[in-house]
């Protein structure tokens, strides 16, 4: 089975942990993403660039230029 980070809400996870970023999708949508996943979208977007002859509708993000992202952790005392 392959691993998957719960944090990542993509699909092409290398680990069950590590650190995720906010990947802007324009119009107030984002996701979260590990560093693999992050790739993943970078490359479907190059490759979409090309193949519309478009690329500038298609922006890559550069993870170094991107928040990390800190999931909510549980208040104590609470279930």
């Amino acid at each position: 089975m392959k691993p998957q980070n719960p944090n990542c809400d993509g699909s092409h996870c290398r680990s069950e942990s590590g650190e995720v970023r906010v990947y802007p999708l324009g119009a107030g949508g984002n996701l979260i993403l590990c560093r693999s996943c992050w790739e993943n979208e970078n490359r479907y977007r190059r490759e979409r660039g090309r193949e519309h002859r478009n690329p500038e509708n298609w922006p890559e993000v550069a993870w170094d230029a991107a928040e990390v992202y800190a999931p909510a952790r549980p208040q104590e005392g609470r279930r």
